[in-house]
């Protein structure tokens, strides 16, 4: 959903996080690259400390099995793979345009 902001003349305020690294940039982007950036710089640092598919499947406190951990890791995946594509999607640049100019 987007929202029109009233100009005032005077800066909105920034938007609110608990994420640090969300906090220091979320004056220089919209609140969803700002959410976005953060939620990545988070997935990078936990792959890093992640470790294998068996130690990360043991850290569960319920009874799962290795099939339903990876269907689990798969399919959050695909959700976050959807969504970025929505996000970018008005972005893309189209293969060919009217401007007579040659794509680049």
């Amino acid at each position: 959903m987007t929202t029109a902001m009233r100009i005032t003349g005077h800066t909105p305020e920034r938007p609110k996080t608990d994420c640090a690294l969300a906090s220091r940039v979320s004056g220089v982007e919209t609140q969803m690259i700002t959410e976005m950036a953060g939620a990545a710089f988070h997935l990078e640092r936990l792959q890093s400390t992640v470790g294998t598919p068996e130690q990360e499947l043991a850290a569960y406190k319920v009874d799962m099995t290795a099939d339903r951990h990876r269907d689990y890791v798969l399919g959050v995946a695909a959700r976050i793979r959807r969504a970025l594509d929505t996000l970018t999607a008005p972005y893309e640049t189209p293969a060919d345009t009217d401007t007579g100019q040659a794509a680049a």
